[in-house]
Parts: structure tokens; sequence; C-alpha cells
């Protein structure tokens, strides 16, 4: 049975993503950035199926076709397109992404690329930035589900996958090459943490007290244990899981509530977004360049300046990043609009 809110909860998420990207304020980043990536976690282990226990091949076949084949098939197209963005100003040899700049790609440099994104998911396009997401989320599954095969829904299983977190960030080790290590695990974890809030029927996020517990862990958070995920202290898996955890459960709690407003639009926005995140995540990047264009035009900036990563930031921090917001959230999910009614439409006449 569909459950909405878990649909609500994406869709709110990945805005707060476009909202991070589209260069907040400082303060309110921090604090999106202790909720955004653990509520895809979170969902997608709440809304794991039993059945796939006795059916591994299902589930390989659903993480293949869900997480790695939209990331290769899109990695590699925008890489293929690298030289074409970058003689669009796009990218360029003077502004990247936290300075790091790009450069027009040699056959060689194609087809390396191309193999690192093939056999390892790493080094897709700055245009793919929120791609790095992908891996953990298709790695962690498959350490979730051999943990949840082996223990079959034993809570401590969580504390074991953390501890493997804690532990490989301690020693800061990863699997050669391929660079699977902590964050994987951390993501797993997480993943188990929803499997069982689902299997035990949990009503936890119904709670206002762990809601207000959870608006005060996001604020001592953001100061003490904040993390993106990306790089972080051993030491800060524990509380940031604990705030995390809370801020979503919290999250799911507001999904339901707005969920009992009749004829919301506002819901349905967020029912189609929360289906299409895919689409919003591939490419809120390039619709952000819909508004730097105009900047850059407004202010007399260099047109090289397009290539900032992911937004022109000193502008964002004036008042822009809400433009960028409504365009880097709009454009993708018009689009997708658009593409499926237009595929209903030829699928009906062809009936």
């Amino acid at each position: 049975m569909r459950d909405n809110s878990v649909t609500v909860s994406k869709g709110i998420a990945i805005i707060l993503v476009v909202m991070i990207h589209a260069r907040c304020p400082e303060l309110l980043l921090s604090w999106l950035c202790m909720i955004v990536m653990p509520t895809f976690f979170f969902m997608s282990g709440y809304c794991f199926k039993d059945k796939y226990l006795n059916d591994a091949k299902g589930f390989v076949v659903k993480r293949v076709t869900g997480i790695y084949w939209p990331y290769l098939k899109w990695s590699l197209l925008f890489l293929l397109l690298h030289n074409v963005f970058y003689h669009l100003n796009i990218y360029s040899d003077e502004y990247g992404f936290n300075g790091r700049t790009s450069v027009l790609f040699t056959a060689t440099d194609f087809i390396n690329k191309a193999i690192s994104i093939t056999t390892k998911m790493q080094g897709h396009e700055q245009l793919l930035g929120g791609y790095w997401f992908m891996k953990l989320l298709f790695v962690g599954s498959f350490i979730f589900y051999l943990t949840v095969k082996v223990l079959r829904s034993r809570w401590w299983g969580a504390l074991v996958l953390l501890a493997a977190a804690i532990v490989l960030s301690y020693f800061n080790w990863r699997l050669p090459y391929f660079g699977i290590g902590t964050r994987e695990f951390f993501a797993a974890s997480i993943l188990y943490i929803g499997y069982l809030y689902k299997q035990y029927h949990l009503t936890w996020h119904r709670i206002l007290v762990i809601n207000f517990i959870a608006f005060l862990l996001m604020i001592v958070g953001a100061r003490f244990w904040y993390t993106t995920m990306h790089d972080y202290q051993y030491w800060i898996v524990l509380p940031y899981t604990i705030s995390a955890v809370m801020l979503v459960l919290t999250l799911l709690h507001f999904s339901e509530c707005m969920l009992k407003i009749k004829n919301n639009y506002v819901v349905r926005f967020l029912i189609f977004t929360g289906d299409h995140t895919m689409e919003v995540l591939t490419w809120h990047f390039l619709s952000l360049k819909l508004v730097s264009l105009p900047l850059i035009a407004i202010y007399g900036l260099p047109i090289k300046r397009l290539s900032e990563f992911p937004v022109i930031e000193e502008y964002a921090h004036q008042g822009w990043w809400i433009m960028y917001l409504f365009i880097g959230v709009g454009i993708p999910i018009l689009g997708t609009y658009c593409y499926h009614r237009l595929k209903d439409t030829i699928f009906c006449k062809n009936q």
C-alpha cells in the first residue's frame, strides 16, 4: 500500500537539497544538512519489502535498474557533453566548485572518466554534483540487505553498522580502487533504522516531545556535530545519527499532517516532486545556470562566471538564492510534468 507521507517527505527533502545548493543563509544551510541525506536513506529502509529477503535476484535487479542504471546513463551522457558545456562557459579553467576548475577533455580523459563512472561510480560531471549520494545509496543498500538477511530484524543490527562506520572512520580505511568505506556503512545504518521503524510499527514521529527534542538537536548538532556525510570525524557518527533520525521522524509527522488537508495543491506538488526526485537531482544544477546567466547580464560580470558552481555565491547571499531555489526545483519538475503529459497523450493516440 502506497504511503504518501513518505513521498511528501522525499519531495520536501529534494527541495531542501536544491535550497542547500542555492546557497541559502549559512545558519539555515547548516540545519538543512542535518536532515536531507538521512531522509532518503531512512525512507529507503522504511519502504524495503521483506519479500526480497527470499528474492536476492529481484533485489539486485531493483537496485541496479533504480539506482545504478540512472547514474550510469546520465553520468555518461553529461560526460559526452563535457566539451560542449566548456565551450558554452558552463565549465571553465577559471571558476568551478570549491576551487576545482575544468579543462577541455581529450579522448584519454573521456575513456578514463567513463571507466571510473562505470566501475566505481565516481568521476561524474560537476553538473551532476549531487550524484555522490547515489553511490552511497547503492552500496549502502547492499550492505543493509546483507545485514538484514543475516540478522532478520534484530535491533542491534543498527549498532553493528554504526560501529563499523565509526571504526572505518577512525582508521580512515577505504576499499582500494572502489573507495567504499565509512560513508557507505553510515548510510546502511540509517537504512537499517528506517527498516526497523517500519518493521516494529513504531509511531514515535507523532509524539510532540520527540519533535521538540529533534528541533533542539538540530540547533545544537549544527554547531557541534555538523556533517554533510562527505567528510567527518569518527566521533560525529553516533550523535549525528541520533539527531538526524529524530529530524526525519519530525519531517514524517509534518508530512502526515499536511496530507490531512483536502484539495491541497501544495501536497499534490510535493507528491509529484517526491515521485521524481531523480529528475530534480539530475537537472537542478543545469537549471541553476538559468539564474546565473541573467545575473551576469544585470551586474556586468564576466561570462566565465557562469561556470561557478553551484551558483554565483556572492549574489546568492544577497537574496538571489530564492530565485535559484524556485528555478532549480521548478524547471526539472515542469519539464518532467510536460514530458509525462506528452508521453500519455501519444500513448492514448496510439491506442
